[in-house]
């Protein structure tokens, strides 16, 4: 198999399936893999000598410059395989290893458009360069603290009325004596909030940022140079603190908008200056209309945008944009592929029963522990 699209995410992974289920409709032949071992019975070579650069790999051979794109959603730290158990950490730390020596070369040894590049992906998760790159770009955005200092918490709730505690990541966890799920999400402070003592602020990191009292969020969806924007309010009532917990409420409504030319050329500026090609982007817009960035997600998901607003082409454009291996493409270099006919197809049940096993297979695991 000579692949013209790599792709590297867990293959259970709902967005590049449907991705690759549009690209081999065309013809094309996406190879997924969730790390650079992409099975038992992998083999790569990384030559360098004068006279080239060169990898050779039984997955991921680049043959008369085929490879066109290659998709560096959710990479995967490699796994050894069967091997004894004593030597299993040692095997996968040097597939790690292996395996970032070879993104840390990126298009230098695999030539072709890369979604995103791997250090440019690396640099853009870090929330602090965003904010200092839209600083200096003119963007707009919240008075924001990244610490652990209990007094600068209180210094930034006695400045603001409110403020917004986030975590770095996303964190979930299970109580082991009542079988809960518990997560770590957004939370708002004011004055009025009882806080921790110092010992426990001090303890861990935290982002701290000046509440919008926004009229409603803006999610921009930046696939190459095309820009897909939704508006997210609720249709009663405040806006959401977080709209990620709410997709499922009645009272949402999400709708296509446009931004303003000035928002979008900085925000072309911010992809170029991290170096994106694709991104999401999350705004918020206050009730006098100034529009505030909060941050850009560079792995971010798209799929549930598509099912809320059908006529909005993402999966269309990012298609389009990995078929071709242009930022420049046409729309119509992806067909008319859309979210809802995926989901009718035997492709979309049976990474339904994949995603099903996983569960399955963590609750017996959690069980069995």
């Amino acid at each position: 198999m000579n692949p013209q699209v790599l792709i590297f995410a867990p293959t259970d992974d709902a967005h590049v399936a449907a991705v690759g289920w549009a690209l081999e409709d065309m013809g094309l032949q996406p190879r997924v893999a969730p790390s650079v071992r992409a099975g038992d019975g992998t083999k790569v070579s990384v030559h360098v000598d004068a006279d080239q650069l060169r990898i050779d790999s039984t997955d991921f051979q680049a043959e008369n410059g085929q490879i066109r794109s290659v998709w560096y959603r959710r990479p995967q730290h490699p796994e050894a395989g069967p091997c004894m158990e004593a030597d299993r950490g040692f095997i996968e730390g040097q597939w790690r290893h292996f395996q970032d020596n070879v993104k840390y070369l990126g298009d230098g040894l695999i030539d072709a458009m890369w979604v995103n590049d791997p250090m440019s992906s690396i640099r853009a998760e870090n929330k602090l360069v965003q904010l200092r790159v839209a600083r200096e770009l003119g963007l707009r955005f919240p008075d924001t603290v990244v610490s652990n200092d209990a007094d600068e918490l209180r210094r930034m709730i006695a400045k603001w009325p409110r403020v917004v505690y986030k975590t770095f990541y996303p964190h979930n966890w299970k109580s082991e004596s009542s079988g809960s799920i518990y997560s770590m999400s957004v939370k708002l402070l004011d004055r009025d909030s009882v806080l921790p003592g110092d010992a426990s602020i001090e303890m861990c990191p935290g982002i701290f940022q000046q509440y919008i009292d926004k009229a409603y969020d803006v999610r921009t969806t930046i696939i190459g140079d095309r820009y897909f924007s939704v508006r997210m309010r609720k249709q009663s009532g405040p806006a959401y603190v977080d709209w990620r917990g709410h997709m499922m409420d009645e009272d949402i409504l999400i709708e296509p908008c446009t931004l303003p030319a000035a928002i979008e050329e900085k925000l072309r500026a911010l992809m170029k200056r991290l170096g994106l090609i694709y991104g999401c982007v999350d705004l918020v817009v206050d009730k006098d209309g100034e529009a505030y960035f909060l941050e850009v997600n560079q792995a971010g998901q798209f799929l549930f945008l598509e099912e809320a607003v059908p006529d909005l082409p993402l999966l269309q454009a990012i298609t389009a944009l990995l078929a071709t291996g242009r930022r420049d493409y046409a729309m119509e270099d992806g067909t008319r592929y859309n979210f809802a006919d995926w989901l009718g197809t035997d492709h979309y049940q049976q990474i339904v029963q994949m995603q099903l096993k996983h569960v399955m297979s963590d609750e017996y695991r959690a069980l069995e522990s």
